[in-house]
């Protein structure tokens, strides 16, 4: 912002820091405002995203404790069909032992053997699967309750179907065993076609020479494993609207607390409340092993469809999936409430916020007021101080400048009187003329016409150049239009002398341009330089050159000065624009050239001046050399 005048300033001084101060800090609260706004948008999400995560951990955790108590059950299936086996022999061995114990002196063998068969027929365990047999150790069957046409026939050659001879087998694990366990493999009455693996426990009959066994199919007992752990799943209940589902691999519910759904097709259910793409999901679990989805579903005492959250994962061997989940409806309603404390939460805070920074922003506004008093005295101090060194720095600014034009008065002087002589000899020679003619009485009209004519040439060219002079060595600034080609030609006006004499060849590459600003500086700039590579090339030997390049370059007027003395030391081309800074040592240079051109491209004419090291092909020789690069405002 451009101030008109000072009491802009002290206006600014007064007000600025104040109304700044009381600006930010309404910026500051309304900031807090919506970032607290944003933040319980964003700690609602969260909070909602979080126990939604929270309830998938708590139905998957839920999930994993039924599948792992189901691998327990598993596991043990067989050993617990070995132990209840054997405990269901040891059962009837103690009864055939106790009968034949009872009744050894009193009845005959086949008498015992009668009793023995009528208490063991009846025995049943396992829903009624369960029976014995009783067999000799040759082999012979004595008792079976099922396959009454085995009784009395020798059972060492019969063979299981899978061809094994399981009645010697028998035989052999009694023979160094009062007990032992077996297995083989037959076919059920109601399906022939399927042979089932099959479970047994022997055990010795020593009082009678015999052996007692029974048998189960592994998968009779697993069904009734099934349908223990699916009634112990029935009773699981973790939440109102927690309970688990167990499908089949057939897709058939076997597991629901609304039993009107055991034995229907879970996937046509889930299709009548939801699209394709769920059901697909739900029908990939199986192949996957587990998964989260996302369905629509009626509570249990609710015909009504809500969406509900499932985790479901495979039981392996059995091919069940059994899921559990959550329905959203229930967790909004928790959400809503802790939503409500949240809200009562920033409402308080808001005002807090609010409360503190109104008298937060009291305080900055009082202290803002007195730092801008205090501002305001510091201010009007400075201001006479700075007004006085201006004044010491403008004079001594003028004073530099002019003893900057005075320094090269000597060497102008030179160039004066170098281009006097021709001129002054121009008239000596007319005059010496006139009055040769004269005393020989050969002077005619014509001679002394040419003669007069040369004399007022020379006394113009003579008045022209004390008129280029003058104008150098005139203190005014103003601002002219002038062309850049048109000043250095001035300039070499004042050069040309010095430059012929030391046989410097100066090259122009120039583009006329126009500019408004101070020519008479530019021309005590553009002085100094040529009077720098003049100096510097005075040393060699061969080929002096200077080349001059004018061109446009965006918003700038570019004049380049290059010569061909070798250039600046790099340990000083820092310092040649400081002031008396010179390396011509103090009789011929007073260091103020260089750092006056600066001055006054820089300060007076809003340009720029640099210098650098430079080389360049001339006559097929590289030449290097100092570059002077003057940029001016068009």
């Amino acid at each position: 912002m451009k101030l008109k005048n000072e009491n802009e300033i002290l206006f600014l001084i007064r007000y600025a820091l104040p109304i700044f101060t009381l600006v930010v800090s309404i910026v500051i609260s309304i900031f807090l405002y919506f970032e607290t706004e944003i933040n319980l948008k964003k700690l609602k999400k969260e909070t909602k995203d979080l126990y939604i995560e929270e309830q998938k951990h708590l139905v998957k955790s839920q999930v994993e404790n039924v599948y792992n108590y189901i691998l327990e059950e598993q596991r043990y299936t067989e050993d617990n069909l070995k132990e209840s086996l054997k405990s269901r022999v040891e059962e009837a061995h103690k009864i055939i032992v106790n009968i034949y114990n009872t009744y050894k002196e009193t009845h005959s063998k086949e008498q015992i053997k009668e009793m023995i068969k009528t208490a063991v027929y009846p025995m049943r365990f396992n829903n009624g699967r369960g029976y014995f047999f009783v067999n000799d150790k040759k082999g012979n069957n004595l008792i079976h309750p099922l396959l009454h046409f085995l009784e009395g026939k020798n059972l060492l050659n019969t063979q299981d179907s899978k061809g094994k001879y399981f009645a010697r087998k028998t035989l052999e694990i009694l023979e160094n065993n009062e007990g032992g366990f077996d297995q083989w493999y037959w076919r059920k009455f109601k399906d022939s076609k399927k042979e089932y693996k099959k479970i047994g426990y022997v055990k010795n009959i020593y009082e009678l020479n015999w052996l007692i066994g029974t048998g189960e199919y592994v998968e009779d007992f697993e069904k009734d494993v099934q349908q223990k752990v699916l009634e112990q799943i029935d009773k699981f209940k973790f939440s109102k609207n927690g309970y688990f589902v167990v499908i089949n691999k057939n897709g058939k519910y076997i597991q629901h607390p609304r039993k009107n759904l055991l034995g229907k097709d879970a996937y046509d259910i889930l299709k009548d409340a939801n699209d394709s793409t769920v059901v697909k999901k739900a029908k990939n679990i199986s192949s996957l092993g587990e998964g989260f989805l996302k369905l629509n579903f009626s509570k249990l005492n609710d015909e009504n469809s809500y969406s509900k959250i499932s985790y479901a994962k495979k039981i392996p061997k059995w091919d069940w999936i059994i899921s559990t989940g959550f329905y959203l409806d229930d967790i909004n309603k928790v959400l809503e409430k802790k939503e409500k404390e949240m809200v009562e939460n920033f409402n308080e805070n808001t005002r807090k916020i609010f409360m503190i920074a109104t008298i937060f922003s009291l305080a900055l506004l009082l202290i803002s007021f007195y730092i801008s008093v205090l501002i305001e005295k510091r201010f009007k101090k400075y201001k006479f101080d700075i007004e006085k060194h201006v004044d010491e720095n403008k004079k001594q600014y003028e004073l530099l400048s002019q003893q900057s034009k005075l320094a090269s008065m000597g060497e102008m002087m030179e160039n004066i009187a170098h281009q006097w002589r021709q001129p002054l000899s121009l008239i000596t020679t007319a005059a010496s003329s006139i009055n040769f003619q004269k005393d020989m009485d050969m002077l005619t009209d014509e001679s002394l016409k040419e003669s007069v004519d040369t004399i007022n040439n020379s006394a113009n060219h003579l008045s022209e150049t004390i008129e280029d002079f003058r104008g150098f060595f005139r203190t005014n600034k103003q601002v002219t239009k002038f062309s850049l080609s048109s000043s250095l030609e001035k300039t070499f006006k004042l050069l040309s002398s010095h430059l012929e004499k030391r046989d410097i060849e100066v090259i122009k590459n120039i583009k006329d341009i126009e500019l408004l600003n101070y020519e008479r500086e530019l021309l005590q700039v553009l002085l100094n330089i040529l009077n720098n590579a003049k100096d510097a090339l005075e040393e060699k030997d061969n080929e002096k050159i200077i080349i001059i390049d004018i061109f446009e370059e965006d918003k700038y007027a570019v004049i380049q000065i290059s010569d061909n003395a070798g250039g600046i030391p790099d340990d000083i081309i820092k310092k040649v624009f400081e002031a008396h800074f010179t390396t011509k040592g103090e009789i011929k240079g007073t260091g103020l050239g260089l750092y006056m051109s600066k001055q006054i491209i820089e300060r007076n004419m809003n340009g720029l001046l640099d210098v650098c090291n430079t080389q360049f092909d001339y006559k097929g020789v590289v030449q290097k050399g100092a570059k002077f690069i003057i940029k001016i405002p068009k």
